[in-house]
């Protein structure tokens, strides 16, 4: 997941942390029960276990439970505005949940109603001083800021809380995976759940499960009482990887990740940016093929501008590398981690495995790591890249046993 920078000058902050900031809200609830509570982020997970908190204090308040979700095939606009304007069986209160809110109160949404947002609002903003109302619970992926909601919720003193998902990249000034928050989070997730396993096995699971805090909860439930068994025996690998990072590390000669990546894939299938997955083999070196040619095709044209004596914008324009300041980042590291000369033999190297995919000769996982282990980069003792073996412009010898 990308990650956010906190802004300089006054900019915009990085988003909190939602596990601290539900440890928070839970807090808050402790001391009395809200009348409203949005939750908003991508993370599902966080926003279930804020509506835990909300209707296990809305029970013990002895409150009615009103649950409402704008996903559902059976969803009800006609009971969900009963719910809000009437009062509870038997005169007494109600905690009101909705789950995709945004479905519903967001204009031009699938079930969008001003008549059941006026509803909420007027609520909201009726607070504890309407005897009977009880609370009102939203969980929505997508609810800006700015929204009459929001705003109103914000106005009655109701926790808001984000739930963004974690980030699963280490923060740049300290490039450990161990680092990375969706890491962290496990390691502490597998505390709580009294499953002993230190950080680095954390990490493990986190790239055999992927971004999925659910699963990689059910991952560690596996682990409870493990005894000396090994985490990796117990956890299967199921995430998938995106073919075109596994194709930048080949291509920065980054081999451990290059390797991880290349596992992932086909162990998990290649990550689509519509969330679905190719898992079948054919499909996933076509993918891996056509990203890491395309890789170093860019690359080669960059080279070439480099070799002429012009700069690193040239060698972007020409590589036609555009769009976000991150995209031209990253192509220029990625070309720096060479020498200028090393693309061109790379290329060529790469193209013997090209034209074996194309010619029905069987291409597996095997070939794609033994090319990413002959152009593997060593950080030599300066720190610089390139390295043993040899500079980044020819292959490294390898022995490897098909």
């Amino acid at each position: 997941m990308a990650r956010k920078k906190a802004g300089r000058g006054g900019g915009k902050p990085r988003d909190p942390n939602p596990a601290d900031a539900l440890r928070d809200f839970e807090a808050t609830v402790e001391r009395g029960l809200p009348t409203v509570a949005i939750l908003r982020g991508e993370e599902r997970y966080f926003r279930d276990q804020g509506v835990r908190v909300m209707v296990e204090a809305a029970k013990a308040a002895g409150l009615e439970i009103c649950r409402h979700d704008g996903h559902d095939p059976e969803y009800d606009a006609a009971r969900l505005l009963d719910d809000l304007s009437t009062g509870a069986l038997f005169g007494g209160a109600r905690c009101v949940v909705v789950h995709g809110a945004e479905r519903i109160v967001v204009d031009r949404a699938t079930h969008a109603s001003p008549a059941i947002r006026d509803a909420m609002r007027a609520r909201i903003e009726a607070g504890g001083e309407a005897s009977g109302e009880g609370c009102l619970v939203l969980s929505a992926e997508k609810l800006r800021a700015d929204h009459a909601l929001a705003k109103a919720a914000k106005a009655a003193g109701g926790p808001i809380v984000g739930c963004r998902r974690l980030y699963d990249t280490p923060p740049p000034w300290n490039p450990d995976p161990r680092n990375a928050e969706l890491v962290q989070w496990c390691a502490a997730r597998a505390r709580a759940l009294g499953v002993r396993i230190d950080v680095g096995e954390a990490a493990f699971v986190v790239a055999a499960t992927g971004n999925d805090l659910a699963a990689i909860e059910d991952q560690l439930q596996r682990l409870v009482g493990r005894g000396d068994d090994a985490v990796r025996e117990l956890v299967p690998w199921t995430a998938g990887a995106s073919t075109w990072d596994v194709a930048d590390h080949i291509a920065r000669g980054d081999l451990e990740r290059a390797s991880l990546g290349i596992e992932s894939l086909f162990a998990g299938g290649a990550s689509q940016r519509d969330g679905s997955r190719v898992i079948d083999r054919p499909g996933i070196v076509a993918q891996l093929i056509t990203a890491i040619g395309a890789k170093l095709r860019e690359a080669e044209r960059g080279a070439a501008e480099l070799r002429a004596g012009r700069g690193a914008a040239q060698a972007a324009a020409a590589a036609g590398v555009k769009g976000p300041k991150p995209a031209v980042l990253a192509f220029e590291k990625r070309l720096a981690a060479r020498p200028p000369t090393a693309w061109t033999p790379m290329l060529e190297d790469f193209g013997a495995l090209e034209r074996r995919s194309r010619s029905g000769v069987s291409v597996d996982a095997t070939d794609f790591l033994a090319f990413a282990l002959r152009w593997r980069l060593r950080a030599p003792a300066s720190g610089r890249p390139g390295g043993a073996p040899g500079d980044g412009s020819r292959p490294a010898r390898t022995t490897m046993r098909r």
